[in-house]
């Protein structure tokens, strides 16, 4: 917490500008102009905050998913109820979202199920770069082991899944590269039998003694 991680993907996402250095995507080099931008070039996030950044909590869970997508769905600029209301459904039963119907309004479900709803907005999209800042915080364990295949899953079908979490067993559990980030920079690179709790604690916490000393 604190390190720069949640501005780095904020920045990836063009939510926030970009000060030095470039964004990637498939290799090439790319200006993200803006989060619709991003979104255009296969770019998603699951923020932080679903409450404050991610969902709409007095609107349903259909209009939730395809908030992000709703071009898709009209017709003459007249969105199509029914492709709205048969897509809501299919990711809602892949993501398994417990609600009574995708009419419900999204700030009356569980914290899991919000955050299911949020990762079903983004899969609507078919991004190529999944960024999951934070992706089971305040969510019961069920929903978390859900979360968690899920991710795997997308990984596993060829989706790029930059996750950011302060719980290392989950990162561990899920990351190929750990790459620990202290006061805005990159401190280190961890993978395979390297990455380790005790490598990446030493990495997040370890300074050294002329570490923001400026240089002759």
């Amino acid at each position: 917490v604190g390190s720069g991680r949640s501005e780095v993907a904020r920045l990836i996402f063009g939510a926030d500008p970009l000060d030095a250095g470039e964004v990637a995507l498939e290799g090439r080099a790319v200006r993200v102009r803006g989060p619709g931008h991003a979104a255009r070039l296969g770019i998603a996030l699951v923020p932080e905050s679903r409450k404050e950044q991610g969902l709409l909590m007095i609107r349903s869970v259909r209009e939730n998913v395809t908030l992000a997508t709703l071009p898709r769905y009209a017709t003459a600029g007249v969105v199509r109820r029914d492709r709205e209301r048969a897509r809501a459904e299919e990711l809602t039963r892949r993501l398994d979202v417990r609600a009574p119907s995708t009419k419900a309004r999204v700030g009356s479900l569980s914290g899991g199920n919000q955050q299911k709803v949020l990762f079903a907005k983004w899969l609507a999209a078919e991004p190529k770069l999944l960024i999951a800042d934070e992706p089971t915080r305040g969510i019961d364990v069920a929903a978390k082991q859900q979360i968690h295949a899920l991710i795997a899953d997308l990984a596993e079908a060829g989706m790029a899944v930059l996750l950011i979490s302060s719980e290392i067993e989950e990162v561990l559990g899920l990351a190929h590269r750990v790459l620990v980030m202290r006061r805005g920079r990159v401190v280190d690179e961890l993978a395979g039998a390297v990455a380790t709790q005790e490598t990446v604690m030493r990495a997040a916490f370890a300074a050294s003694p002329t570490e923001g000393v400026p240089k002759p």
